[in-house]
């Protein structure tokens, strides 16, 4: 299903973003490295970050 937000009230895309984070599901996350190489990997730690424009944020920690 593709949601056009400019054709939603600011209400209803609220909604559709507060839905996509509560309860908290995984969020399939994929990166590109300098040498090109392809990751996906489950992500949990995820929620919304504007609704206007909408936005997803998530946070990533670098480990040493």
């Amino acid at each position: 299903m593709q949601f056009n937000p400019s054709q939603l009230a600011a209400k209803d895309v609220y909604k559709l973003l507060t839905g996509a984070v509560v309860p908290r599901p995984i969020a399939w996350v994929s990166t590109i490295s300098e040498e090109g190489e392809l990751n996906l990997a489950p992500y949990s730690f995820f929620t919304v970050a504007s609704r206007q424009p909408p936005l997803l944020c998530i946070s990533i920690d670098r480990r040493t």
